[in-house]
């Protein structure tokens, strides 16, 4: 990869590859809610105690219009950040699609909050918050450098024109020299924090989906689908619970070895993935036992999966057994209408239907 790749990369994917950016985008938008929310809830407290050294300040018949519009100024800020908080609290649990969206409005009311602080507010006096919220803002947000870098130009833009507007020269000149320095410092460290945040967050998917899935067949382990079914469960969707089991196996082990009846696993699990997995979670329970929730309302939806199953298998594996036995799939299963959420019980319900199966002569489906 060349230099101009490499810093393509950078600025657009925060040093990651496009499939990587894209699989990371998730668990980085909670991670700018938890963010915003911890922000917001600073910055209010640190605007109440503003509005209230109003209050106290020394008292001047001179400073009332002063103190007047900056309690105005600060009391919309604390309703902003109220607001902030009410919505990230409503919505931090299962939509973050908008976050960036809401983090850019935030942060442009502080920012503007930040310019009329160091201008229009103290116009004889170089800026300081404007700077202090410029070298903060990339420890806050985790975002595209590319576009946090306009946004970081942009806002600095802004703050320069209405320093040159109130400003004497001298000042001005000193808030131009500090704005310049301050922005190649918070451009620098938002471009090495995101390629560290974006690098943190891709390696940390990865050992979890290693940690998740069974080591034979790639699916998601015993403990991955009971958490990702639950998930289902807490968030009201439909759907049956299944556990699958695969009829007569101990024999091919017996009969042909281990390494057979592992290979065997693998492309029962395959076959799992090709069939059901546009529509439901897949995952290993034991032995060769498979536990899955398909996303349907309708039983008949879920007999046609099972069908088109045992007919794929049969394309997939042709291996005898000793008396006429064949491979084939016995299946209990357990419908979650939305009002339970207790996997344990779904659970047990799908089991007992499997052991009636299995007793009524196995290679069928019992809800």
């Amino acid at each position: 990869m060349n230099l101009k790749d490499k810093f393509i990369k950078i600025i657009f994917y925060g040093g990651l590859d496009k499939e990587d950016f894209d699989r990371v985008q998730e668990s980085l938008a909670d991670n700018n809610s938890k963010m915003l929310l911890l922000t917001a809830l600073i910055c209010m407290v640190l605007f109440v105690s503003m509005f209230l050294s109003t209050f106290f300040s020394a008292k001047a018949d001179s400073m009332d219009e002063l103190r007047m519009r900056s309690r105005l100024i600060y009391a919309f800020m604390i309703l902003v950040c109220g607001v902030t908080v009410i919505i990230r609290e409503q919505q931090k649990h299962y939509n973050n699609q908008f976050i960036i969206m809401e983090w850019y409005l935030f942060l442009s009311i502080l920012f503007g909050f930040a310019i009329w602080a160091g201008t229009y507010n103290q116009p004889y006096n170089p800026s300081i918050t404007f700077f202090v919220f410029l070298f903060a803002l990339p420890f806050l947000i985790i975002e595209r450098p590319i576009r946090l870098s306009i946004y970081l130009i942009g806002v600095s833009l802004l703050f320069l024109a209405c320093s040159y507007q109130t400003k004497t020269v001298d000042i001005y000149e000193l808030d131009f020299l500090n704005c310049l320095c301050f922005l190649y410092l918070s451009i620098s460290f938002s471009v090495i924090m995101m390629v560290f945040k974006y690098n943190e967050a891709i390696q940390k998917i990865k050992i979890e989906e290693q940690r998740d899935r069974d080591d034979l067949t790639g699916l998601l382990n015993k403990a991955a689908i009971e958490r990702e079914v639950c998930k289902c469960l807490k968030e009201k969707e439909k759907g049956y619970l299944l556990i699958v089991d695969i009829d007569n196996f101990k024999h091919i082990n017996d009969q042909y070895g281990h390494l057979v009846g592992d290979a065997v696993l693998s492309a029962y699990a395959k076959s799992f993935e090709k069939v059901f997995s546009e529509s439901s979670l897949i995952g290993r329970f034991g032995g060769d036992e498979f536990v899955l929730f398909v996303k349907k309302e309708n039983f008949d939806d879920v007999l046609q999966l099972f069908e088109k199953e045992k007919k794929e298998l049969k394309t997939m594996i042709n291996i005898p057994i000793h008396d006429g036995m064949h491979f084939t799939l016995s299946a209990g299963a357990a419908f979650y209408n939305g009002d339970d959420n207790d996997y344990r019980n779904l659970l047990e319900v799908a089991d007992r239907a499997l052991y009636e199966v299995k007793q009524a002569g196995k290679n069928k489906i019992k809800l």
